[in-house]
């Protein structure tokens, strides 16, 4: 039995979907069961990372854990180990491989340290920025042809949420991963300018990037983020990871998806409400 926390996220819905064609058990945990729609063959948990009481349900009989990072939730590697789980496959960040200081680092680090220190087999996944961040410009898009934002030539390696969503099926469900840091990435640099002139083409819209001063773009984000975590945001975006890896290809056999397709798959959620991939 494989346990996916986070199932209901961009990574999380695909990885059950990937492990249910595999012929896989799949069992999800979530607090709240009537928000979620899942195939008929998945097992619905309820529970919460951070209240350990609420776990037994969910782990009971599992072999493999694909874990996403919950403050509060510290003790749930030791927790899994009571119930003799044998591997966690943890959604780190590559934040913890930069220079710079930062908390997504920090936090992501701590929560591999304690996985370590629980005795269990353990797989680190380590993306960087994930594709779809771009849908937080699919508003001043529709509504006004114009992205909005800070550090528009800078460069990063963003990756498609599916690959991730690959890799980790794959390693979850199959042997020879214990103890790898996987660093994942997309095919290409790309600047957020160059992101918007393929969102442009694909949508065929004129997209007007417009440059946002720094401090404001901190207070817009701090309304819907920690501050620690914004602070740390910019901090990444100033020096951000430049190589181009080919982790994903090496795990799955393929290379990874461009911004171009996962934007053609997207178009709809910049032009109107439907399914996000």
């Amino acid at each position: 039995m494989i346990l996916v926390t986070g199932a209901t996220g961009n990574v999380g819905r695909h990885i059950v979907d990937n492990l249910c064609k595999g012929g896989h058990q799949v069992r999800v945990l979530t607090r709240n069961p009537a928000k979620v729609s899942f195939p008929a063959e998945v097992e619905v948990a309820i529970g919460d990372l951070t209240a350990p009481e609420t776990l037994k349900e969910a782990l009971d009989g599992v072999q493999s854990v694909y874990l996403v990072r919950v403050p509060g939730s510290e003790a749930f590697p030791q927790i899994a180990k009571a119930f003799s789980v044998e591997r966690i496959v943890f959604l780190s960040s590559s934040a913890v491989e930069l220079p710079v200081g930062n908390a997504i680092g920090r936090n992501h680090l701590n929560t591999e340290e304690l996985i370590r220190a629980s005795g269990i087999k353990w797989t680190f996944l380590r993306p960087g920025a994930f594709m779809s961040n771009a849908f937080q410009w699919a508003g001043s898009i529709r509504t006004e042809g114009i992205v909005r934002a800070p550090f528009g030539d800078v460069a990063t390696t963003p990756v498609d949420p599916r690959d991730i969503a690959d890799v980790a099926a794959e390693v979850l469900s199959s042997y020879g991963h214990e103890g790898k840091i996987y660093t994942l990435t997309g095919p290409k640099l790309l600047t957020t300018i160059e992101q918007v002139k393929i969102l442009s083409n694909i949508l065929g819209k004129d997209i007007r990037f417009e440059h946002m001063a720094e401090e404001i773009a901190k207070e817009t984000m701090k309304r819907f983020a920690p501050s620690e975590v914004v602070e740390a945001l910019f901090q990444i975006l100033r020096e951000p990871p430049t190589a181009v890896l080919n982790t994903v290809q090496d795990i799955t056999g393929r290379r990874p998806r461009t911004f171009q397709q996962w934007a053609t798959d997207n178009a709809g959620a910049f032009q109107q409400s439907r399914e996000l991939s």
